[in-house]
């Protein structure tokens, strides 16, 4: 009985699966032929490539297409390559693609109603009351808390390289911008760059950005069968949810829950928590172009999903990208001559001394930066959501719920884009180069309202 049982079980799964494999074909969409389950996501679910590879590689075999459709895992997907049509998803058309995925399972865990992964009027209330914070006077002011930072950096490096000619890169930089944003954003010192790792609570829970294998594959689980998941009763941050509300209580309570006038990250969220409550404008009705002032309730869930975020976005997309931009000045010893030579003449004009507005004064230092991201961005697929019924140009009908994988690394090692894409040449990012670039082929903090909030 029970084998006959597990026998209509599969052939109902295969039947099930088979026909949403029929999506594609339905519309006339170019689209490769999908694996059982898998999709055409395989290499990634399986842990072969990244995220963006495994796009660029289904982007590549379809040179002359305007988009492609896909399958991740047992779902539909579109995949745009013309930079119009982005233009349309990420723009012009945004309040139709303003999901940034999964919408469905949005509420099963308080630490994903942050500004990064919740959709709709949430996110665009929690997106208008977070901007403040980022604005260049509240920078300018954070300036010296991040020049303090880099001397302890300083005396740390100075001390592995008397021991080692070689480092560790990744981790010191994790270290660093760990106490640059537990300074920042905070106001604590983290000591993760002066402490082990087995006595530094940050750097136990940093490494939740860093998982071992079996917590990616849980991660890829997550993303591509949400219904499984949730399902099996598994969860993505129930340790990191407990650390961010002990570490939001904690400052809160050493402030006396009133502003410190540091005007960080918990000066901000206790004016949320004493009021109860933030407003904000709802996104504009795609088919009416009604806009809504709205009130979003605060509670203690919500503060703890805003730090979580801001802290691991925060801090690995920084260190990332640093980690990156060394590791191609150690390959190019002719461009690490040119930025030496940039940062020493700063330096000298100004009397040793750093300021905010130095990376002004150091054009070709930033457009080494630009090219770090271009070639390594640090999400190499921007994913959205289609909210409501879509028609492409072309009368390509899209349905709600859609999934969206914009390709951003294929785009930055499209050599119809960027020549020899696979060259670090910062000169693609100054002057007439760098104003011939299409725009929304250059992507490294997404485009549009829900560009990145650090940008």
């Amino acid at each position: 009985m029970f084998l006959y049982l597990t026998i209509i079980l599969l052939v109902l799964l295969y039947y099930v699966v088979t026909r949403k494999y029929s999506y594609w074909e339905k519309k006339n969409v170019p689209h490769i032929k999908p694996t059982f389950l898998l999709g055409n996501y395989g290499d990634l679910i399986l842990q072969k490539d990244a995220f963006g590879q495994t796009l660029q590689s289904i982007c590549n075999k379809f040179p002359n297409e305007k988009f492609v459709g896909a399958y991740f895992g047992t779902e539909p997907a579109l995949i745009p390559k013309d930079p119009e049509i982005i233009k349309l998803i990420v723009t012009k058309d945004f309040n139709y693609f303003s999901g940034r995925d999964l919408s469905e399972h949005n509420d099963k865990e308080p630490i994903t109603v942050n500004v990064f992964a919740t959709f709709g009027d949430t996110w665009r209330v929690l997106r208008q009351n977070l901007t403040p914070l980022f604005s260049s006077a509240k920078m300018k002011n954070m300036f010296h808390l991040i020049e303090k930072c880099s001397h302890t950096l300083e005396a740390v490096l100075d001390r592995e390289t008397k021991i080692s000619n070689v480092v560790e890169v990744k981790s010191l930089n994790s270290r660093f911008t760990m106490e640059c944003i537990g300074a920042c954003a905070f106001g604590v010192d983290t000591k993760t760059l002066t402490e082990e790792k087995d006595e530094n609570p940050f750097r136990k829970i940093a490494s939740f950005a860093e998982p071992p294998a079996i917590a990616c594959f849980l991660r890829v689980v997550h993303d591509v069968w949400p219904s499984i998941f949730y399902g099996l009763r598994l969860n993505i941050g129930a340790k990191v949810v407990d650390f961010f509300h002990n570490l939001v209580t904690t400052v809160m309570t050493q402030r006396g829950y009133k502003p410190s006038g540091r005007n960080d990250f918990i000066d901000l969220v206790m004016g949320w928590k004493e009021s109860n409550h933030i407003t904000g404008d709802s996104l504009k009705n795609p088919k009416t172009g009604e806009v809504k002032k709205l009130t979003l309730e605060v509670n203690d869930d919500l503060l703890v999903a805003q730090c979580f975020v801001f802290f691991a976005a925060g801090f690995g997309t920084s260190a990332t990208t640093l980690s990156y931009t060394l590791f191609e000045l150690a390959k190019n010893k002719d461009i690490q001559e040119k930025v030496l030579q940039e940062v020493d003449a700063y330096l000298e004009r100004n009397k040793n001394k750093l300021k905010y507005e130095c990376i002004v004064e150091m054009p070709y230092l930033e457009a080494v930066i630009d090219e770090t991201l271009r070639i390594h961005p640090i999400l190499g697929v921007i994913p959205r959501e289609l909210m409501e019924d879509y028609t492409l140009p072309g009368g390509v009908k899209l349905e709600k719920g859609l999934r969206i994988h914009i390709p951003t690394y294929y785009l930055h090692h499209n050599p119809e884009y960027f020549p020899d894409p696979e060259v670090f040449r910062p000169e693609r990012f100054l002057g007439d180069q760098k104003q011939n670039i299409i725009p929304y082929t250059y992507m490294p903090f997404g485009e549009g309202p829900r560009t990145c909030i650090g940008e």
